[in-house]
């Protein structure tokens, strides 16, 4: 892949971490570790954009998400996974009695 030189800023605590990684040999360069660190920010910013959108085609199709509405179903899943815990801890007792 073709690459260019290009002069950055990063802050010295944050130099000096990503040193540690490729002294460690996590990287085999600065310049390896930062290409990969962009990639990822660009992948992460690229599942933002297309959850913003997914999010602004359902609120244009059913209307606002409310605050309410992320309550609910934060209690919801707070409900199943208490459900789901006891299910498994209940297995987990019959497997050691049985």
């Amino acid at each position: 892949m073709q690459k260019e030189r290009v002069t950055i800023t990063i802050e010295f605590d944050l130099l000096d971490e990503v040193r540690a990684f490729v002294k460690e040999g996590t990287c085999r360069s600065l310049s390896e570790w930062i290409n990969e660190a962009i990639a990822e920010r660009l992948a992460e910013d690229r599942r933002l954009a297309v959850l913003r959108q997914m999010i602004a085609e359902y609120e244009a199709e059913h209307g606002v998400i409310t605050e309410e509405d992320m309550a609910d179903v934060a209690q919801r899943d707070r409900d199943e996974a208490t459900a789901y815990r006891a299910v498994a801890e209940a297995r987990l007792a019959a497997q050691q009695t049985g």
